[in-house]
């Protein structure tokens, strides 16, 4: 079913962070809420020259610029590389969980989603209304429940701290081919609340060894195996921090999974930078095993906490006031390890294993 109209919330107005947008972004928001591609899980095309076009005097840079700030306050998420947008609280706003007929379209509009890491956030917003509202009657509906049962990040956790860095390119000019623009998320601006410094800064500014480390591995296996050493580049630099800061693995189980997939014979000729290892890191994980053969066993025989305990959908939550950027980073990197021991406990102590 397409749609013809478009769901405002006219209490919009009297919310706080939408006031703080400038009237660019604003502009932009609703023009995503009411565009034709828009389908029924909030994911619009990603096309900042067709997006400019219906309005006179804006560019592409513009849309750019004004998506940055959105992604910024987590109001949308881009990724540059499936040419896709999603508007985060389309479905808690839109009223489609409540329509007698349009979770069904709305279900299949979820499948068609090509993003990984929208995929993830949509799921998010849906499990949260469920658990919101567990008496609505999609619930029962089985492609429903194949949403239920997703996996889910929450993509406020994910933009507002962590993930600043992969945006960066967009504040840049533009490329002739907007392909060439390596922007898989919209990040923040100097409209953000904080310091105008984003993390990616700050992580530019302050060495990471086991970044390096993880660079130079993948770099040294690549080379054995007769190909072309990635650039070290920004994109690559922050897969490998995410994948350590943001995922929650350490650099052994990233060392580890960088050896199988450059052995394996298939991976090894689609794993050929940092940001494709991390794009395709539970496909991996998957293919290599880990938590599948054997339920406690993970990298290199550690214990792999979510395939005993179950997917962990824990956050750290909202940080003390008065930190910067790289204190908050800090904390919260702090928090997720204290979860992480005690997570592993649990898991040791189901498996009857000494903790």
């Amino acid at each position: 079913m397409a749609r013809d109209r478009a769901n405002i919330r006219v209490d919009l107005w009297a919310d706080g962070d939408w006031r703080a947008l400038t009237m660019g972004a604003q502009h932009l928001y609703q023009l995503i809420l009411t565009h034709p591609t828009l389908n029924y899980a909030g994911v619009a095309d990603w096309r900042p020259g067709r997006l400019a076009a219906p309005t006179s005097g804006r560019t592409a840079q513009d849309v750019i610029a004004d998506a940055e700030e959105l992604a910024a306050a987590s109001f949308i998420y881009v990724d540059d590389a499936t040419e896709e947008v999603l508007v985060r609280s389309f479905a808690r706003h839109d009223g489609v969980v409540k329509h007698p007929r349009l979770h069904v379209t709305m279900a299949n509009a979820f499948a068609g989603i090509a993003s990984t890491e929208i995929k993830e956030f949509f799921a998010f917003e849906i499990q949260k209304l469920h658990s919101e509202q567990p008496n609505l009657a999609l619930w029962d509906h089985p492609k429903v429940q194949t949403i239920l049962k997703a996996k889910a990040r929450d993509m406020k956790e994910f933009s507002q701290a962590d993930c600043m860095a992969l945006g960066s390119a967009m504040g840049k000019p533009l490329a002739k081919d907007l392909n060439t623009v390596p922007m898989r998320t919209a990040t923040a601006t100097a409209t953000s609340s904080k310091e105008e410094t984003s993390s990616s800064e700050i992580s530019d500014e302050i060495p990471r060894p086991d970044v390096e480390e993880l660079l130079d591995l993948l770099d040294s296996c690549l080379k054995a195996n007769g190909s072309k050493k990635p650039s070290r580049n920004k994109r690559n630099r922050d897969a490998a921090r995410l994948l350590l800061d943001l995922d929650g693995y350490d650099v052994k189980q990233v060392a580890w999974m960088i050896q199988w997939a450059t052995c394996d014979e298939f991976w090894r000729a689609n794993i050929l930078s940092m940001s494709k290892l991390r794009e395709k890191f539970d496909q991996l994980k998957a293919k290599a095993g880990v938590g599948v053969k054997t339920p406690g066993a993970g990298f290199n025989g550690d214990i792999d906490v979510d395939a005993v305990l179950g997917r962990d959908v824990w956050s750290p939550g909202t940080p003390p006031e008065g930190l910067d950027i790289a204190e908050e980073i800090a904390w919260k990197k702090a928090q997720r390890a204290a979860h992480h021991a005690e997570r592993l406990a649990e898991a040791k102590g189901k498996l009857g294993l000494p903790s």
